[in-house]
């Protein structure tokens, strides 16, 4: 199993033990609908960004020769882990305090960071010359604003039903336990 994967899992099991025992203090109050609406669609929109990078991926690079360049990653060189953050800064929003966001980009720093750089010099010592030409034509991870400026982001993000398979039970099991924590702090 990869460190990374080893990590994360750790991760969010004392992610989930802490939000158990520190229910109280770490979950807003009356969150009104407005973050609680724009906190989900932010988890939809990074899931978006998931399911269409991870599905361009597996359909222009099955055996991981190829450079993608097209489609979201024409926008961000990472849109997966742009979409880790959005997912992330969704479910702050949507159910914690706001300092809990502090911890979250943090901790997110923490981990991908570090990750972005080795991806970068695999690919680099992989493609040479055309990634040194992507990465000056493609932002690392924020997209421009001159690039959406001159064409629409959803002309980039362009969704295959059939590409919604590998990331749907990680959407729903997010939906669902956002759904959840709302209610159990209605009934409380």
């Amino acid at each position: 199993m990869k460190k990374r994967i080893r990590v994360q899992g750790l991760l969010i099991v004392t992610g989930v033990t802490a939000l158990l025992f520190f229910y109280p203090y770490l979950f807003a109050q009356n969150r009104g609908v407005v973050p609680t609406s724009l906190g989900v669609l932010l988890v939809l929109c990074g899931y978006y960004f998931r399911i269409v990078a991870r599905g361009l991926k597996a359909e222009l690079n099955p055996d991981g020769k190829t450079l993608i360049t097209q489609g979201v990653y024409a926008l961000t060189r990472n849109p997966m882990y742009l979409g880790t953050l959005l997912i992330g800064s969704g479910l702050v929003m949507a159910l914690f305090q706001w300092w809990v966001g502090v911890i979250f980009i943090l901790v997110y720093l923490a981990i991908y960071l570090p990750q972005m750089d080795k991806e970068n010099r695999i690919l680099r010592k992989r493609f040479q010359e055309d990634f040194n030409k992507y990465c000056q034509d493609t932002p690392k991870f924020f997209p421009g604003i001159k690039m959406i400026m001159t064409r629409p982001p959803f002309l980039y993000l362009k969704l295959k039903p059939r590409w919604l398979k590998k990331e749907l039970p990680s959407l729903s099991l997010t939906l669902i336990f956002l759904a959840g924590f709302k209610l159990w702090g209605a009934l409380r």
